[in-house]
């Protein structure tokens, strides 16, 4: 499988890239073929994948998912509403978003609380069953002076949005996500 990890330059993303060199399954590219979808794991703001959507409008044809570990369905680490990733950069995040690429996203709702969340975006590649997951729609509040980089679900809503691409991660096996961490020889 091949895969595009965001260029961000954090210990995140160089903590999976050493695992991931190590797992002959997975092809680490920096480009996007035609031929064989690719999937994105972002550990990061979104300004990148953003700004490649931008200038390439068949990208989105080329991703077959996004991973995203960022955004929250309920609370903040950064501001009172706003995950610290898609604070950074609201509009690109937004983008993203709204791209119809289909998002796979690990929240503040099920990641405060792990020591190591820049690996879940393998385990969800490895073993998608030991995740509890829920379509939604979500939305980037960009201008608001208090609500800045919130990302708006209709998870708990009546009152629906048009699509539906997100699948938000709402629950983890924990027990069983240690013992894929262990059979990857990584530390959780």
């Amino acid at each position: 499988m091949k895969l595009f990890l965001s260029l961000e330059n954090n210990t995140d993303n160089r903590d999976l890239a050493s695992v991931l060199n190590d797992l002959p399954q997975y092809e680490v590219t920096d480009h996007f073929d035609q031929d064989e979808k690719t999937a994105v794991i972002v550990n990061g703001p979104l300004t990148q994948l953003a700004d490649m959507l931008l200038k390439d409008h068949t990208l989105s044809e080329k991703i077959s998912e996004i991973i995203l570990v960022g955004g929250t369905d309920s609370y903040g680490d950064v501001t009172p509403l706003a995950e610290r990733n898609i604070y950074r950069d609201p509009k690109s995040a937004q983008h993203v978003f709204l791209s119809g690429i289909p998002i796979i996203m690990f929240g503040l709702n099920v990641t405060r609380n792990l020591e190591d969340k820049a690996m879940l975006p393998l385990i969800w590649l490895e073993k998608t069953d030991i995740f509890k997951t829920e379509e939604c729609g979500v939305f980037v509040e960009t201008k608001g002076r208090k609500t800045r980089g919130m990302t708006v679900t209709d998870l708990y809503s009546d009152k629906q949005f048009d699509h539906h691409y997100v699948k938000m991660v709402t629950d983890i096996d924990i027990p069983a996500l240690k013992k894929v961490l262990k059979d990857l020889n990584c530390d959780f």
